[in-house]
């Protein structure tokens, strides 16, 4: 399995031919961010859905420029007047990732680090260790107080995004963190579905998914009873290329199953799964349009 993952959100196509929206830089005591669409906010009194959008492992938020400004372009191609709350997207470089980088070969697949599960698994579950601020709370916590610091915005909707490595992200957050109620995660899989597909991923490779490979304190965090309570009333479109073969759809399907029952069984939920057939572990037009659908639908409207 290549350690070198390629997401494609680089690719011009994927904004649409729309003209680029502005980007601001921010740093958070140490967090570097980049936030689109801040200028254009300028003369409107709506309020603001956010968009957290998470890259894909061996990645950066330079990947991910493309991605938010083909959904800035798409969302406010709409119709002015339906539009309920005004779009910001923030993006910020995961831990070890982009200027975050202190151990490389910790961001290698199987083949070049034999701790790859322990390495993923952390990366995703970092940012919702319990207490400290951790990095997307930190970002809810704060944006606002450094963006309006006189309260001239006020920030209605929170909204999850992510790309493989990015969409672990996303499924974990919609799990864990209560003030973000919609969920757009890209070619990942819910946390719980980690051994159920890098088992496989270990053993094409001739390793046995047993310690030290998969060490047993892992297996209460991973395999851990969770509650699909946490779900209810939330607002999650998963996405998957039909040709995945790095992070297949059918092995986290059942998890998924069980999350989309929760969902639309809750009053105001609403799940749904979408299958991009001519796609693999990359992500296509189709799935940054139907990411800004979903968005639109609402996070805007409302």
């Amino acid at each position: 399995m290549s350690s070198n993952v390629i997401h494609k959100t680089d690719e011009p196509s994927l904004t649409f031919g729309h003209p680029d929206s502005s980007v601001t830089e921010l740093n958070i005591v140490g967090l570097h961010l980049r936030v689109y669409g801040l200028k254009e906010l300028e003369g409107s009194d709506r309020p603001l859905a956010v968009l957290i959008a998470a890259h894909g492992r061996t990645n950066s938020q330079k990947n991910m420029i493309t991605f938010s400004q083909g959904i800035l372009g798409e969302v406010y191609a709409k119709p002015k007047e339906e539009r309920k709350r005004d779009l910001l997207i923030v993006t910020l470089d995961q831990r070890n990732h982009g200027n975050r980088i202190t151990d490389r070969k910790a961001n290698l697949a199987y083949d070049e680090n034999p701790r790859h599960l322990i390495d993923m698994a952390a990366k995703v579950d970092s940012l919702l260790s319990d207490g400290g601020a951790q990095d997307i709370q930190l970002i809810i916590d704060f944006l606002a107080a450094y963006l309006f610091p006189m309260g001239e915005k006020k920030v209605e909707e929170w909204i999850v995004s992510g790309i493989s490595l990015g969409g672990h992200v996303a499924w974990r957050l919609l799990r864990e963190e209560p003030r973000i109620r919609i969920g757009i995660p890209i070619i990942g899989l819910p946390f719980e579905s980690f051994p159920k597909y890098m088992g496989p991923r270990a053993e094409s490779l001739n390793i046995p998914f047993e310690p030290p490979t998969y060490p047993p304190s892992l297996v209460p965090v991973l395999e851990g009873d969770v509650d699909h309570s946490n779900y209810k009333g939330k607002k999650i479109l998963t996405i998957h290329g039909g040709h995945d073969k790095l992070v297949p759809l059918e092995k986290g399907l059942k998890d998924i199953e069980k999350i989309l029952d929760a969902v639309n069984d809750s009053e105001g939920g609403k799940a749904d799964i979408y299958v991009d057939d001519k796609t693999g572990h990359a992500v296509s037009k189709e799935m940054v349009w139907k990411t800004a659908e979903w968005v639109w639908e609402y996070g805007l409207r409302g």
